[in-house]
């Protein structure tokens, strides 16, 4: 057997076509579902935990305002009233107004403050508390309500 006839019977590997990249298999079909439902959850649960804090955005950008302590207590109360009972918030005053604040706040301390109702200027102290109330206070239970 003559050994240069069978290298000239020699051809190239023949390679196959990579695959085509549509349509896609039917998992990637089910991944993208999954994956689509789970984003549109994600931003339904952050665009209604948004809305519910709304409130609080309105009343940071309003203690920015605020000259007198007689207006951060208005805020204050403003900011209460959107998620507490109107019965339970509206009454309160003085000392029975910072002990609320303090029971719905636990990183507050508006009784170690002392009573601040009169139209004095705002001090730094007062609004830093105010803010960390309007941030973090508690709203009631959808379920005690």
């Amino acid at each position: 057997m003559d050994p240069s006839a069978s290298l000239q019977n020699l051809r190239d590997i023949a390679v196959p076509d990579p695959p085509a990249l549509w349509p896609p298999a039917p998992g990637v079909w089910v991944l993208l579902i999954v994956a689509l439902c789970a984003l549109s959850t994600v931003v339904i649960l952050w665009m209604r935990a948004r809305e519910r804090n709304a409130y609080r955005r309105a009343g940071l950008a309003l203690l920015e305002q605020a000259v007198t302590t007689r207006d951060v207590n208005v805020i204050l109360k403003r900011v209460a009233l959107a998620v507490f009972p109107r019965p339970e918030v509206a009454p309160l005053y003085g000392a029975e107004w910072a002990e609320f604040l303090d029971a719905s706040c636990s990183r507050s301390g508006f009784a170690d403050l002392g009573v601040v109702e009169d139209g004095s200027e705002v001090s730094r102290e007062l609004r830093d508390l105010a803010r960390t109330w309007v941030r973090h206070h508690r709203a009631p239970s959808a379920s005690g309500a």
